[in-house]
């Protein structure tokens, strides 16, 4: 069985965060969103104690090379038009020939 991997890393500025507690609520919101999209699983992945800024990671698992892109492009665009700013990031997709043992 061939499949790809797509993983994303978006290092995020929180402009709109006044507290930790603001910032929480809306990486947990942005998460939510990502999540509900059933293309991607994501989670917080550095930056949980500061305030203004986090890093999530997004991953996506599909016999598509296409589809995972796709997957990956529209996870950044739902970053971005959630009120944060997208930093930093990378994205890589492994194709099945990587992933042989």
């Amino acid at each position: 069985m061939k499949f790809y991997v797509g993983i994303g890393r978006f290092g995020l500025l929180i402009g709109e965060s006044s507290s930790l507690k603001d910032k929480r609520r809306l990486v947990k919101s942005l998460l939510d969103r990502l999540g509900n999209s059933r293309m991607v699983a994501a989670s917080e992945v550095g930056g949980q104690d500061s305030w203004k800024s986090g890093t999530v990671a997004v991953t996506c698992v599909s016999g598509s090379m296409d589809l995972v892109r796709g997957a990956l492009d529209k996870a950044r665009r739902t970053i971005e038009s959630s009120g944060v700013e997208v930093i930093d990031a990378e994205q890589w997709i492994l194709k099945p020939e990587d992933l042989d043992a």
